[in-house]
Order: C-alpha cells, then structure tokens, then sequence
C-alpha cells in the first residue's frame, strides 16, 4: 500500500476536555469527518501535533478515524 496523509485533529467538549484524533485523510478532509462522528456539542479544529508513528498509528487505514487514548502533548 503507498502513503497517505495521517492528519491530527483536536476536539474540545463542552467542559473543557480536549481529545485527539487522527484521521488517515488529507487536512482539508479531517475537521468534517471526524465532525460527523463526535457529538454536535464537541468542537473539532485541526491540530499540529507530531505523533510518531507509534503502534497508536502504524495500522491506521486510508479513510479511517480514530480517537487517540493515552498521553500526547499539543
């Protein structure tokens, strides 16, 4: 399989709480879909956070969303 874009993506819920999202499409795609799947409550906004590619990354698909678990930094 070649390369694509892994891209970042930061949710806030309305009590403060940030939660990260990777999305194995390009940045002018992330935002809106990883949109439609948090709550219409939560806001989504692009992040530029490195991530390395950790066994959190390695196997994500072109397509796929995926909330990040564990400790990152912004």
């Amino acid at each position: 399989m070649g390369q694509f874009t892994i891209t970042t993506v930061e949710v806030t819920a309305p009590d403060g709480i940030k939660t990260l999202w990777v999305a194995g499409l390009p940045h002018s795609e992330a935002v809106a879909a990883v949109k439609r799947v948090i709550p219409a409550t939560h806001a989504a906004e692009l992040s530029f956070v490195s991530l390395s590619r950790s066994h959190l990354v390695a196997d994500l698909t072109p397509g796929e969303i995926r909330r990040i678990d564990g400790p990152w930094r912004p």
